[in-house]
């Protein structure tokens, strides 16, 4: 009797894993043990089945699926797969990790906090220097305007001189060839002077030797006469 009601207990325990395991829920969550002190984490999804493990608050555990009468499928953080009492799981973190990690934040804002006051005093004691360079930069900013000022009022120079020498360039080409076309007539013209020079003294040598000639005729006769 004795032997035949542990079979029943162990076939009724098997049905029961058998149907847990087909009515798990396919995708797998994180959840956190809750703020218990520690839980059972057991073989089966019952008092009735052994304990693998003594679960700490805060431990993270890996969800595989869960059953009709109050129990989860789980598996730990070392890949240990149990059941643990749904209750005693959350979907956040225990108070105490939570504690931790705002206390962990808070630390770090404090460290954040205290490297912007560093820095906020590094630029108020630079702000004297800052304004100095910035009153340097405001009249060198001046200056390159002014420069540049100039360079385009003497570009624009550059290229009104340049406007003009070509025109003058011009004006002297045109001038040279008016003054060789006046050297070529002052040269015409001087010949024409020499020519008429020489005609003239040629007419005046014929005047005066027709004047001339007669006289020596009559005294050339005269003397003729006296011998």
């Amino acid at each position: 009797m004795g032997y035949r009601y542990a079979w029943m207990r162990w076939l009724g325990a098997s049905l029961i894993a058998m149907t847990l395991l087909y009515a798990v829920v396919a995708s797998a969550a994180t959840q956190y043990i809750s703020d218990q002190l520690s839980i059972n984490m057991r073989s089966g999804p019952g008092t009735k089945y052994r304990i693998e493990k003594l679960l700490d608050a805060g431990d993270k555990l890996e969800t595989l699926g869960s059953s009709s009468n109050g129990w989860t499928h789980v598996r730990t953080s070392s890949g240990k797969t149990g059941y643990v009492l749904t209750r005693f799981i959350s979907d956040q973190p225990a108070a105490r990790a939570q504690v931790a990690d705002m206390k962990q934040q808070v630390s770090k804002l404090q460290s954040d906090n205290a490297d912007l006051k560093k820095e906020l005093s590094q630029a108020l004691h630079g702000s004297d220097k800052l304004g100095e360079l910035k009153r340097d930069l405001v009249a060198q900013n001046k200056k390159l305007k002014s420069q540049l000022q100039n360079i385009r009022e003497t570009s624009a120079d550059a290229i009104r001189i340049g406007k003009e020498n070509e025109k003058y360039r011009k004006q002297l080409m045109s001038l040279r060839s008016d003054v060789d076309r006046l050297k070529h007539e002052n040269q015409a013209l001087q010949s024409r002077r020499d020519g008429m020079k020489i005609g003239a003294l040629i007419l005046f040598g014929g005047i005066l030797l027709g004047l001339l000639l007669p006289m020596f005729r009559r005294r050339r006769k005269g003397n003729w006469d006296s011998l």
